[in-house]
């Protein structure tokens, strides 16, 4: 029941945000492929073989099905469906990456990007994509759209194996959406604000935003030189530029004050 609750969902936000169903059938579409660009403490990846959780390194690419996972000092800076959109899975999070695929050039034709955060916390960064491309982010309850924008979105285990789900728009617009005691709840979030999944939708701490563009900032720019054959930290001297592994920013979850409560799964 409560997975077709999220499929219901997930159509609506599809529906709200325009994209179109998915088409990997469609002639001229091809599969994507998900790059580990650096990788911090413990991450491992699931071999879909046998089952088996393996030690992940950069460089390493992925094909749709590929599920991710953190230990309490790692984190993972990963390139999906090309170079158009990133994740930073922050610290004991499980991430699979549903779907990848593109039509035409994959930076600006259509894709397809579905993700399913299992547990923990991941920050993104999407560039534009087009009318007809879609791009989600299914949580435990709960799944965003996302039409080109900086994101935060968590989803935390609770003590009687439920889940605190937040929502949060860094820059730019995401629509979320979560079925509550049978009803479809639908929030369209902007710039600065969150939504923990039972609660209303509030703005964040000027504090936390910052360090949350930072953090996206400093992903993107460590990815963009990876794939330009620079060292991760960045030319020049100061802390962590030109260093190969740089230690990883302090990461918090995407969403931190006000009072807990709400948002669990039913």
């Amino acid at each position: 029941m409560k997975r077709t609750q999220i499929m219901l969902a997930c159509a609506l936000v599809l529906a709200l945000t325009g994209a179109t169903t998915l088409r990997s059938a469609e002639e001229g579409r091809k599969e994507g492929k998900a790059t580990i660009r650096s990788v911090h403490g413990t991450v491992e990846y699931q071999d879909k073989a046998n089952g088996e959780w393996l030690p992940a390194k950069p460089n390493m690419k992925f094909a749709p099905g590929v599920t991710v996972r953190t230990g309490p000092d790692g984190l993972a800076d990963i390139s999906v469906n090309g170079t158009a959109s990133a994740v930073r899975l922050t610290n004991t999070s499980t991430l699979q990456i549903t779907a990848m695929s593109y039509a035409g050039s994959v930076r600006e034709g259509d894709t397809t990007t579905m993700l399913n955060l299992q547990s923990g916390s991941v920050l993104g960064n999407v560039k534009k994509i087009s009318a007809n491309s879609r791009y989600e982010i299914m949580t435990p309850h709960g799944v965003a759209g996302i039409r080109g924008t900086d994101f935060g979105v968590e989803a935390i285990p609770t003590q009687d194996g439920k889940f605190l789900v937040t929502f949060s728009s860094i820059t730019g617009v995401i629509t979320v959406s979560a079925v509550i005691d049978g009803v479809t709840v639908t929030h369209t979030l902007t710039t600065g604000t969150s939504w923990e999944i039972g609660q209303n939708p509030r703005e964040m701490r000027r504090e936390i935003i910052q360090d949350y563009q930072s953090q996206i900032m400093n992903m993107v720019q460590s990815i963009e030189n990876i794939i330009n054959g620079l060292p991760p930290g960045g030319p020049g001297p100061g802390p962590g530029r030109g260093n190969p592994n740089p230690p990883p920013p302090n990461t918090p979850p995407p969403f931190q004050g006000g009072p807990p409560g709400g948002g669990s799964a039913s």
